[in-house]
């Protein structure tokens, strides 16, 4: 048998102040909640279950909310982890440390979050060092973690499937960050971060790794159509793309309704694949029942269906807004000129912009995609007043983080000193060490 033994102050944390029942300086931080915070004395335990709860509360945050591409996420894990084969490479550049201690240190000071996202395990899970990357995005999120990319595409279609059957459809679509996220974007953090991680099987790795495969091979092979469109203009590769999301959601669902009535009349049998339809079904699902709401009547809801997703009015809605114009930039480059193809992260890159940068304050995305992102009519037309970074400005991303501590107010760091203690602001770069845990308090 073997026993241990379970001491309660060890959940009672600094700073210390003195204790009003006791007099003695052992009256320390019990728990952080997102507006309040609970103290306790590791010598009296005063407040006891039958006194009034000590709770002092705490004044509203306002969180830049920063999003970080996978090379980011990537490049700072090798610099604190030695056991990665280009540490030594990547420590040579001390660009990615500084912006590790800055990005931790900002987020202790609850002044920003960077939240977390499918894109993230998707791409950590394709590297042999999941958990240390898993590890680093846990720890700048504080479990703050962006819902899929499915569930924040449906979402856009669906505000504005309801302003297009009211006939609003030029109507702005109601953009808040805390709305597509899990956890509390302004919440004052707890101390400790509890991370659970799933089992993913090697089955379901090689899927994500040929799927990424297929999606790269497609898009090579209209880079090579693009090539040959000598005559074509921006805007025409711009209707094309924004055209093609309801053409090809109406398919999906199309065939995934002869494959229901053929698995009814025993025609086929039954597959894994059947019992969770693809992300169109729910889509289309949804729009109906926005249809249905807006009291449209049930035998007009499917060609009002069909005639919602064929409308060039979905050119508007942000997210294929965003994604058609950085493949019409692409394509435009590929009939100029261009002679590779891009790279196999591309369509995860332009994935992710579009879904998430109207959500965001800042991102530090890839050279390539910012690049497009600054040419016209690309930097007229999107505009969510979201500030993009690179590689090619890096220094820049310092600079603006350096200038949101600068702005805080003292009363704001004031208050983190009173909560979390002096030394909380210290950047966590024993993330790494064999004894570490995602304990941040670091005191």
């Amino acid at each position: 048998m073997k026993s241990f033994l379970f001491d309660p102050r060890t959940f009672i944390s600094p700073p210390f102040i003195r204790c009003p029942k006791c007099d003695k300086d052992g009256f320390g931080v019990l728990m952080i909640r997102e507006n309040s915070y609970w103290r306790r004395c590791r010598e009296c335990f005063y407040p006891s279950p039958t006194d009034t709860p000590a709770i002092f509360s705490l004044p509203k945050l306002n969180k830049k909310v920063i999003y970080l591409d996978q090379f980011a996420i990537s490049n700072m894990m090798k610099a604190l982890y030695p056991k990665t084969k280009t540490h030594s490479k990547t420590v040579l550049d001390t660009f990615w440390l500084k912006l590790f201690e800055r990005l931790d240190s900002l987020c202790k000071l609850q002044l920003i979050i960077c939240p977390s996202s499918g894109f993230h395990t998707n791409e950590s899970l394709l590297s042999p060092y999941f958990q240390p990357l898993k590890q680093m995005y846990d720890l700048l999120s504080h479990g703050v973690r962006f819902y899929s990319h499915d569930t924040i595409k449906r979402f856009q279609i669906c505000e504005h499937a309801s302003n297009w059957i009211q006939g609003k459809a030029e109507k702005q679509l109601y953009l808040n960050s805390q709305s597509v996220v899990y956890g509390n974007i302004n919440a004052w953090q707890e101390r400790l971060i509890f991370s659970f991680n799933l089992n993913y099987g090697p089955k379901e790795i090689d899927d994500l790794r040929n799927a990424r495969e297929s999606i790269h091979g497609g898009l090579s092979d209209v880079f090579k159509r693009w090539q040959s469109e000598k005559n074509r203009t921006f805007n025409d590769w711009f209707i094309e793309e924004s055209m093609a999301f309801g053409r090809v959601s109406l398919g999906v669902y199309m065939d995934y309704l002869k494959r229901f009535v053929q698995i009814s009349t025993g025609l086929a049998k039954l597959t894994i694949n059947d019992i969770f339809p693809p992300p169109s079904i729910d889509l289309i699902h949804a729009i109906q029942s926005v249809f249905r709401d807006a009291s449209i009547n049930d035998s007009d809801i499917r060609h009002k269906t069909v005639e919602y997703l064929l409308s060039s009015s979905l050119k508007d809605v942000p997210f294929i807004k965003i994604y058609s114009m950085l493949y019409a930039a692409l394509a435009r480059k590929a009939a100029t000129g261009r002679k590779e193809p891009p790279n196999q992260g591309m369509a995860n890159d332009i994935a992710f912009i579009s879904i998430l940068l109207p959500y965001c304050d800042a991102m530090l995305i890839d050279n390539e995609c910012h690049t497009y992102l600054k040419e016209k009519p690309l930097c007229d037309e999107i505009s969510y007043g979201t500030l993009v970074f690179s590689h090619n400005n890096r220094e820049d991303f310092l600079t603006y983080m350096n200038e949101i501590e600068i702005k805080a107010s003292k009363e704001h760091i004031d208050k983190v000193t009173e909560v979390y203690g002096e030394t909380w602001k210290k950047p966590f770069t024993t993330l790494y060490c064999d004894d570490s845990r995602l304990d941040v308090s670091n005191t």
